[in-house]
């Protein structure tokens, strides 16, 4: 018998169809985007089940190579080496069935906006001295501002450079990490973990955490939304401000409290099912020829770009 089409598709939350008061403010659009986003990564295994490259690969191997891979992009000070690494991630990735679009766009979101952040003032003289790009203000005397001394303020060919470094060590090691991920289960990469000697408790915390913290995002959306709800009127006065301000600041240790309170529910509930301060998987692990295909290329390629990160 065949599902009908509207049994399987999927229903919007509630905070995500609607919309009190007609268009969404930026709290709301905030809330929806990170919720339909962990949503879609926590608990969707398109990629990880997909018939690719990666997903062939023991996930101790993967694990243990793709965490060599950002040991090396972290200590390689060439940024074309590090753009070389990039492009081979992005290579494997379509080698493993997924969408480089969603790829990309899942890594170069959040990039810009913090590690950009973090890199900015990097790139003015007052930071980096060096050669001037783009001059912003000359000054007729050296100004003194703190421990810094400067004649102008503008943008240095080493801090430009010294920035894109940074950004790229990030978005390569940040893709690394995604790609990971993606292409393995997550109770695969819990059970990698443990096989390699992770405490158990750090890997029992970090499930457990992974698991529920999209639960504890639609905590949040539905207290907006009841919020949002009774709100006939918005009040705009310093005053009204303020009061918002006050109610924000109340949710946040509501939710704490929550959060705290579901903890103890779910140990509780794990414990009377038997559980035992220890994950049970009972899956089980088997290196192939593959994986040895893969571990040799790994470490020739590690070698090569350490070579080549030290040639003159």
């Amino acid at each position: 018998m065949k599902i009908p089409d509207w049994l399987s598709q999927s229903t919007p939350c509630p905070c995500c169809a609607i919309s009190v008061g007609g268009k969404k403010n930026y709290v709301e659009k905030t809330l929806v985007e990170i919720a339909g986003m962990m949503e879609h990564s926590i608990f969707s295994e398109k990629y990880s089940s997909a018939k690719g490259f990666l997903q062939s690969i023991d996930p101790r191997v993967k694990l243990i190579t793709i965490l060599l891979l950002i040991v090396t992009t972290s200590f390689i000070k060439k940024t074309e080496l590090i753009l070389g690494i990039y492009a081979v991630t992005l290579f494997f990735a379509y080698l493993s069935k997924v969408d480089l679009f969603f790829f990309i766009k899942r890594v170069w979101l959040f990039i810009p906006i913090f590690s950009g952040m973090v890199v900015f003032p990097a790139m003015f003289n007052i930071v980096t001295p060096g050669e001037p790009l783009v001059t912003f203000v000359h000054f007729d005397k050296i100004v003194h501002f703190w421990v810094f001394q400067f004649t102008e303020i503008s943008i240095t060919k080493e801090g430009a450079l010294g920035a894109l470094l940074f950004i790229s060590r990030v978005a390569t090691s940040v893709s690394l990490i995604v790609l990971l991920t993606l292409t393995t289960r997550w109770a695969d990469v819990m059970k990698s973990l443990r096989t390699l000697g992770v405490p158990q408790i750090f890997v029992l915390v970090l499930s457990m955490t992974y698991q529920y913290i999209f639960l504890l995002v639609r905590i949040v959306q539905e207290m907006h939304l009841a919020k949002k709800s009774r709100t006939i009127k918005t009040n705009r006065t310093r005053e009204g401000t303020k009061k918002e301000q006050n109610w924000v600041a109340s949710r946040i240790g509501t939710v704490l409290m929550k959060s705290y309170k579901m903890s103890e529910e779910i140990h509780s509930a794990m414990v009377s099912r038997g559980f035992h301060e220890e994950i049970k998987s009972h899956e089980t692990f088997k290196i192939k020829n593959i994986d040895r295909v893969w571990t040799v290329f790994s470490l020739a390629f590690i070698t090569g770009v350490i070579w080549l990160n030290y040639l003159v």
